[in-house]
């Protein structure tokens, strides 16, 4: 071989071995990169968590999932930071957060600053108070730091709360003695007041009234029935019911006000599943028999059953699960 032959080799080994060592590098990146964990993936926003109050009051806000807020009551409000696919996310610097109201007309109290400290991913407004009752929209957002975007929460600020933990092999029954003059007697002032009778319900059970503004569809922000300035409230049940458990009976008091001062009129009584969500704008079927709540039916009211006394209606509900009941 000659010289010439020789070098001409070497230089092909050469370029053989640098494209086998990019193919490798090429590959190890790919492999990096795929092998990233979803936590490094960029924080996009903030994620508003479930209130409860500050005291976690134990009748009232047994857990995040079965809680009242009343009116002026502290109450905190955990704050993460997501990433696309909604999975907690760091921020990689301090970042300042803000709570502020975008509607309700209430007074909304926070008082401090919230920060997410670099490396970290969450925060709690801690002692925040609004009042009176109402369903306030609240919006977090950053002022400083990582750019995420915000997040809202209606608020569903009671007037009253009651709660009372069930055994499952007992009739469970629970009276707002907060509400109107007390025992569930509504008044103008608060014209509408729940009584709950169950069985099979266990665990905590949380009943409260409070405001129907602004949980209607947006063409009846207001669904609940109104008599010059007097507004019926809406009654709110959190419970565990058992299945094996047909039914359930609200009695939903209605002020003479309100709801006239004779008979028993079959009012419209609306009935929604969701106790979050927003107030079902179609009435309760009549029950088909007495004391009956049919198979098939979420709710239905017993006018047979309802009555009045001294002048208040008393109409009767029957339901079964958690419920959103107002007329």
């Amino acid at each position: 071989m000659t010289p010439k032959q020789s070098l001409t080799r070497k230089q092909s080994l050469i370029r053989r071995s640098l494209t086998m060592l990019s193919a490798v590098l090429l590959a190890t990146a790919w492999a990096v990169a795929i092998s990233t964990p979803a936590s490094a993936a960029a924080p996009r926003a903030l994620e508003i968590g479930l209130p409860t109050t500050t005291t976690k009051t134990v009748d009232t806000c047994p857990n995040a999932n079965k809680c009242a807020i009343k009116a002026g009551e502290a109450f905190d409000l955990p704050v993460r930071v997501v990433d696309r696919n909604g999975n907690p996310a760091t921020v990689s610097k301090d970042t300042t957060i803000v709570l502020e109201e975008v509607s309700g007309g209430g007074t909304l109290n926070v008082p401090r600053s919230v920060f997410i400290r670099r490396g970290g991913s969450e925060a709690t407004f801690v002692g925040v108070t609004y009042s009176p009752s109402a369903n306030p929209v609240l919006r977090v957002r950053v002022t400083s730091g990582v750019e995420l975007s915000p997040d809202e929460i209606t608020m569903h600020i009671a007037v009253s709360a009651v709660g009372r933990t069930a055994d499952p092999d007992q009739q469970f029954d629970l009276t707002d003695s907060n509400c109107g003059d007390g025992n569930g007697v509504p008044n103008s002032d608060q014209p509408t007041c729940g009584h709950l009778i169950t069985k099979g319900a266990s665990g905590p059970v949380v009943m409260s009234v409070g405001s129907c503004d602004d949980l209607g569809p947006p063409n009846n922000t207001n669904p609940c029935r109104s008599n010059g300035t007097t507004t019926a409230l809406v009654v709110t049940l959190f419970a565990d019911i058992s299945q094996n458990e047909p039914q359930s009976t609200m009695i939903l008091a209605c002020d003479k006000e309100l709801c006239g001062q004779t008979g028993v009129p079959k009012l419209d009584v609306f009935f929604t599943r969701e106790n979050t969500g927003p107030l079902n704008t179609e009435p309760a079927q009549e029950c088909r028999r007495k004391g009956v709540l049919n198979p098939g039916q979420k709710a239905c009211v017993d006018y047979v059953s309802s009555m009045r006394s001294d002048g208040d209606l008393y109409l009767v509900v029957l339901f079964n699960g958690d419920a959103r009941i107002h007329s």
